[in-house]
């Protein structure tokens, strides 16, 4: 907040109109410590890099300087209005205007659609304040337009629904439902994002009940499972709990939300999650080929509770790396060139290692192949 003041007090001494915008107003309000820090002024991109020692350029073609000050990045961006949403999501032409009021009507909410001068003084043309009282989600304006302009907006007021804890007030949860098949519209990155958020939230049923009752969930990818039950669901601090959650619950595969375009990481956290959690017991070699976090996630799914840093820290080893021995060991004693065999008799070592049954000693490793080899032979 302090750095912010000081770019906007640079911008006011230079002549300018500047103010902190956006969500950092809202969660101020909310008596929240706000972390992003947006400012609005009526400067153009060039004046604003001509004020300061260190700027980046994030997006100047839409007005928006980045400027680096005392360890922090501050987004200044010149009070603009938009014209024509042809995609349903950039505006076909931005124009800079010298109007705040102008620039927050072009905003998605009334809690998102004020702003703050450096002395904390709000400045409220559509009423947020009044609507974060009664903890409620109101679009700015008509509804309708703003979903039109961009419809990964009905998302968003969903995700704030949990987030905040509030109401979609019922003009927008109107306009919602009849513009519902717009959300098809939107990129599935940018949906997976307001998803895992949403699984992030503190109230994720809450949100949950209003992407079914909207009729948004029946256009999304996997609607029909996100419509399920939540309420015995709890935010564990990463979305993929959630996306397990809501594959386990109803037994599905991952193949079922592969359409949100997940990363290698996030599939294999999922699905691996999901593996461990269908098995029916688990011993050293579970904890042995399992990550910790697909444990955890596994250990959420199943209700059950245990150390998982203590019972693999307690494994006679942790990875193939620790092995005393490798491939190479053993293709020189077998005389074998490289092939399937080798994975094999890798697995075959490790599991009689992890279970007690062999040390991890490169002598006692070496006479143990060679016997169990020669007698496969």
């Amino acid at each position: 907040m302090k750095t912010a003041a000081k770019v906007i007090r640079n911008l006011e001494n230079a002549g300018f109109e500047a103010y902190i915008v956006g969500g950092a107003v809202r969660d101020f309000l909310l008596g929240k410590v706000p972390h992003d820090m947006d400012v609005a002024s009526n400067a153009y991109p060039e004046e604003v890099k001509k004020l300061f020692n260190r700027t980046v350029d994030i997006g100047i073609e839409h007005g928006t300087v980045l400027v680096l000050m005392e360890g922090e990045g501050i987004e200044v961006t010149t009070f603009r209005t938009e014209s024509e949403y042809t995609d349903l999501r950039r505006p076909d032409k931005v124009e800079f205007v010298q109007s705040l009021e102008e620039d927050l009507k072009r905003r998605d909410f009334t809690i998102n659609a004020m702003a703050m001068d450096k002395d904390l003084a709000i400045i409220d043309p559509f009423g947020g304040k009044s609507d974060l009282e009664k903890c409620l989600i109101r679009a700015v304006g008509e509804a309708g337009e703003r979903f039109q302009e961009d419809a990964l907006r009905m998302l968003r007021a969903v995700r704030f629904s949990g987030q905040l804890n509030f109401a979609i007030e019922e003009g927008t949860l109107a306009a919602i439902r009849s513009h519902a098949s717009l959300i098809r519209s939107v990129a599935v990155e940018r949906l997976k994002n307001e998803l895992d958020k949403i699984l992030l939230n503190p109230r994720t049923q809450h949100s949950m009940a209003y992407l079914k009752d909207s009729g948004l969930a029946k256009h999304l990818p996997a609607g029909g499972l996100l419509s399920m039950d939540w309420t015995g669901y709890e935010p564990k601090g990463q979305a993929a709990f959630g996306w397990a959650y809501l594959l386990h619950s109803q037994q599905k595969q991952f193949e079922e939300i592969k359409g949100y375009k997940f990363s290698n990481a996030e599939r294999r956290l999922v699905e691996r999650a999901l593996e461990a959690a269908n098995l029916t017991e688990w011993d050293d070699w579970t904890f042995y080929c399992f990550e910790a976090k697909e444990l955890e996630i596994a250990c959420y799914l199943n209700g059950t509770d245990m150390d998982i840093p203590l019972r693999k820290e307690q494994l006679p080893i942790k990875s193939k790396r620790e092995l005393a021995v490798n491939g190479i060991d053993l293709m020189e004693w077998s005389g074998r060139k490289q092939g399937p065999w080798l994975r094999q008799w890798i697995e075959k070592m490790e599991r009689h290692i992890v279970y007690g049954q062999l040390e991890n000693d490169n002598g006692l490793i070496k006479d143990w192949f060679l016997n169990e080899y020669n007698g496969d032979s």
